[in-house]
């Protein structure tokens, strides 16, 4: 296992055998997980060599073992030994990689900072807490509770490029010359002018674009060249395991209530909107019972409302009996 992080560096590093290059592209095509994982650590080698500022390198590494831990849930049981023992050898030399390279960005950031006059911005909201940006081109960006934005404080002639983790509703001002542009973890979201939301959390299986007017173009962030544009009323979904986006018609009333202070939901998933609990009240769910987190639910309530009042009405509406038991912040929810 060893060798093929060697041979990695080198091709890195441009200094290759051919039977190397053999070895490598044998490895590479035995299986999705070796190529994935092949492709996130170009892309941090790249970002490396780009040396913008660390949160590409932190971006990109979370991204990397998020796909190898959703990687891992995917396969089937008879082969977990097997894949664990590839993953965990993985992360230790990934974690190497990545302390060499985000020591040289965390470097570079630092030292350099003063020179640029401060010129990226970072903020992060806390669970259980909104906040409102407006850009230097007077562009409003919304982000939801434990969502984190990096933007330049000015943009350049060419384009508008922001970092997104989590999830922001964007009204964005009309500039056909210089695009405006979402980086996420896995996807970028191009837009001249618009209002779109985006929900694009470390720790979710998957990426949703949903506009609400306008146009957007929406592009893998490993294949560019694939690019889907959603018209008013159209929510993608992206997978980031598999690679794969769907589209789909929604309300999009649903996706700008939170930003009022409602949470909204329609036939959704109690796992997904354990999430989106976990992440308002700053609290830990988890299910006893497995198939519990496929039920579904339609409803409302205010953010400011008790939480045990709201898993009170879980408890009350759905057919399936459910409990549920709490131990500070931890909630546990179990089949009655």
């Amino acid at each position: 296992m060893e060798t093929i992080w060697s041979i990695i560096g080198r091709k890195l590093e441009g200094d290759i055998s051919p039977e190397e290059e053999q070895a490598l592209n044998e490895w590479i095509n035995i299986s999705t997980t070796n190529k994935q994982v092949y492709f996130q650590i170009k892309e941090l080698w790249y970002h490396k060599q780009d040396q913008t500022n660390n949160s590409q390198a932190i971006a990109a590494y979370d991204k990397l073992i998020n796909r190898i831990k959703f990687a891992e849930v995917a396969q089937s049981q008879t082969r977990v030994q097997q894949i664990s023992f590839r993953i965990n050898q993985f992360v230790k030399y990934a974690a190497i990689l990545f302390f060499i390279l985000s020591f040289g960005y965390l470097s570079y950031y630092f030292i350099d900072a003063e020179s640029t006059n401060n010129e990226f911005c970072t903020i992060s909201v806390p669970k259980g807490n909104k906040s409102e940006v407006i850009l230097s081109d007077g562009s409003k960006i919304w982000l939801n509770n434990n969502s984190k934005l990096v933007y330049p404080k000015k943009f350049n002639a060419k384009e508008r490029r922001i970092e997104l983790i989590g999830e922001a509703y964007f009204e964005i001002e009309k500039n056909e010359k210089v695009p405006f542009i979402v980086q996420t973890s896995d996807i970028s979201i191009k837009v001249m002018g618009t209002k779109f939301n985006v929900s694009a959390y470390a720790n979710d299986k998957f990426i949703e674009a949903t506009l609400i007017s306008g146009k957007v173009m929406v592009q893998s962030n490993d294949n560019p060249e694939i690019e889907t544009v959603l018209k008013p009323g159209e929510s993608l979904t992206f997978d980031k395991v598999n690679n794969q986006s769907a589209v789909n018609d929604v309300d999009t009333e649903f996706y700008t209530y939170w930003m009022k202070g409602e949470f909204v939901f329609k036939d959704e998933r109690f796992e997904i909107l354990a999430k989106r609990i976990e992440r308002i009240y700053n609290v830990e769910i988890t299910f006893e019972d497995e198939a519990l987190k496929d039920k579904t639910y339609t409803g409302d309530f205010k953010v400011d409302d008790n939480i045990y009042t709201i898993l009170e009405i879980f408890k009350r509406s759905t057919k399936v009996p459910i409990d549920y038991t709490t131990d500070r912040n931890k909630i546990t929810i179990r089949r009655k």
